[in-house]
C-alpha cells in the first residue's frame, strides 16, 4: 500500500521520508533507496505520536474524496508559466496505458489500499523502461493513479529530463491538490535544480499548506540559494509545518540574510519550529545565545 485518502506527511531529521496510511493502515517510509521495501512493508506499524518525537517534522493532511465522475474541465488544456509554455491536461486511460500490461498497472495503481505496493514492484523491475508509463500516469484522469505515480516516480528517483519536466508541470498545474503535494514531496527523491523555480511557485502560491511545505522541504534538498527568499517568506507562513520546513531548508542552505527571521522563530508557538530555528541560527553563526530571542538579537 502507498497511500490512502488520509495520510500523514512525515520526516526526519536524517532526511528520511514516508507517507503514513491512516485508514486502519500505516506505511512507513524512508530516504534510502535501499530502505524501499521496508517502507513498503510497513502497513500495519502503529503512526509515530505528532507531538512527542523531538526533530521530527509532521503534518497531518485529509484528502477529499474521489469524484464518482471525471469532469470534462479536468481533461481540457490549461497553461502556466511553470509548463515552459506546453499546454497541459489530463489524459483518459485509454492515452495513459498503450497495452494490456499498462492497464493492468493503472488498475492496480488506482487501489492504494492493495495493489499499488505490487504495482511498484513490479515497475521498479524494468525502472528505466517504465519511466514513460509513469510520466503519463502523471496526467491520468483518475486522481489516485496521478498521486501513485508521483510517489513511484521519487522513489525511483529517476533524474532525467523527461521526468523532472513531467513532475514540475504536476506540481503547479494539477487541479487536485494532493497530487501537488506528492508532486512536490517526489522532488525529495529526485533533487533537480531545474524544478527549483516550479517549487519556488509553489511555495509562493499554493494554497495548500501540504503542497507549500513540501515545496520548502525540497528547496532545501535541491540546495539552490535562489529559493532563499522565498524560504525567508516562508519561515513566516500561517501553517506551523510550512515555517518548520522552511526552517530545516534554510538550516541546509545556510543563508545568513535569513537569520532576521529565525530569531523571530524563536518566539514560535511551535516548540518544533523553535528548536529548527535554533538549530539553523547555531549552524549559521556558529555561536548559541541559548533559546531566548531576546539574546541573539
Amino acid at each position: 500500500m502507498f497511500i490512502s485518502r488520509q495520510y500523514s506527511l512525515t520526516s526526519t531529521r536524517a532526511g528520511e521520508w514516508c507517507v503514513v496510511l491512516a485508514t486502519a493502515c500505516l506505511l512507513a517510509g524512508c530516504g534510502a533507496g535501499n530502505k524501499v521495501d521496508a517502507m513498503l512493508s510497513a502497513a500495519a506499524k502503529a503512526a509515530p505520536d505528532a507531538s512527542g518525537t523531538q526533530g521530527q517534522d509532521v503534518a497531518v493532511v485529509t484528502a477529499p474524496a474521489s469524484k464518482p465522475a471525471i469532469d470534462q474541465e479536468e481533461l481540457r488544456p490549461r497553461t502556466h508559466p511553470a509548463a515552459r509554455g506546453r499546454s497541459y491536461s489530463l489524459l483518459p486511460a485509454v492515452e495513459v496505458a498503450l497495452n494490456e500490461t499498462e492497464k493492468a498497472y493503472m488498475t492496480g495503481m488506482a487501489d492504494a489500499m492493495g495493489g499499488a505496493e505490487k504495482i511498484y514492484n513490479e515497475l521498479k523491475k524494468d525502472a528505466k523502461g517504465n519511466m514513460a508509463f509513469l510520466r503519463r500516469a502523471l496526467r491520468s484522469a483518475n486522481r489516485e493513479v496521478r498521486i501513485q505515480a508521483a510517489v513511484m516516480l521519487g522513489l525511483l528517483k529517476d533524474k532525467s529530463v523527461e521526468t523532472v519536466d513531467a513532475v514540475a508541470d504536476s506540481l503547479i498545474l494539477d487541479r487536485d491538490q494532493d497530487v501537488r503535494a506528492m508532486a512536490a514531496r517526489s522532488f525529495l527523491g529526485i533533487p533537480a535544480r531545474k524544478a527549483v523555480d516550479s517549487l519556488i511557485i509553489s511555495l509562493e502560491q499554493d494554497p495548500y499548506e501540504a503542497a507549500r511545505s513540501n515545496a520548502a522541504w525540497a528547496l532545501g534538498e535541491c540546495g539552490d540559494k535562489a529559493a532563499v527568499p522565498a524560504l525567508r517568506k516562508a519561515l513566516s507562513d500561517t501553517d506551523t509545518n510550512v515555517r518548520l520546513k522552511a526552517a530545516s531548508a534554510v538550516l541546509k542552505l545556510k543563508p545568513k540574510e535569513a537569520v532576521p527571521e529565525l530569531i523571530i522563530l524563536l518566539d514560535d508557538k511551535s516548540p518544533m519550529v523553535r528548536e529548527r530555528a535554533r538549530d539553523a541560527l547555531k549552524t549559521i553563526t556558529g555561536r548559541d545565545k541559548g533559546p531566548k530571542s531576546e539574546n541573539w538579537k
